[in-house]
């Protein structure tokens, strides 16, 4: 045998290795869902929402994987919290989420409390800001887009 086909020889043999391992190591195996009927999860990282994240009232984006990026907002435009969602207030207490996929809560604000927006992220069914509440105290999460108000809210009329 010359040096050339021993060359060949052990690139062969690599490359069926290499192919045996990565069969190994990545071929996915039929993946099982353990969550509890209800609850949202994302199961290729292993992320399940926590119990006290409540269901949105209005359609959710069903393929994370295709929602958009986030992009800084670029305007200083007053906002605010809108608890209300057709004509009925579902929310007195505004829940602020992780992020668009509302694995967690990590706060809340009043209905009606005013925002700065720090990014937008477009998504194919429900659009997400990032808010920060204005003044003491101040809390900052996610929150779908018919939670937010371009034009003061009236919390009167609430109750």
């Amino acid at each position: 045998m010359t040096r050339k086909h021993l060359v060949f020889a052990a690139a062969f043999v690599l490359a069926v290795m290499a192919g045996v391992v990565g069969v190994f190591f990545f071929n996915e195996p039929d993946t099982i869902d353990h969550t509890v009927a209800g609850e949202s999860s994302d199961t290729s990282l292993g992320l399940v929402r926590d119990a006290n994240v409540p269901d949105l009232p209005f359609a959710d984006n069903p393929d994370p994987t295709v929602c958009g990026i986030p992009v800084q907002w670029g305007s200083d435009s007053p906002a605010w919290l809108n608890g209300m969602y057709e004509g009925e207030l579902l929310q007195s207490e505004v829940l602020l989420y992780d992020s668009h996929q509302r694995f967690s809560l990590t706060g809340s604000a009043p209905h009606g409390s005013p925002v700065e927006i720090l990014l937008f992220q477009e998504n194919p069914v429900l659009d997400f800001y990032l808010v920060k509440t204005v003044g003491p105290d101040p809390q900052e999460g996610w929150i779908p887009a018919p939670f937010l108000s371009f034009d003061p809210v009236d919390v009167s009329a609430t109750g």
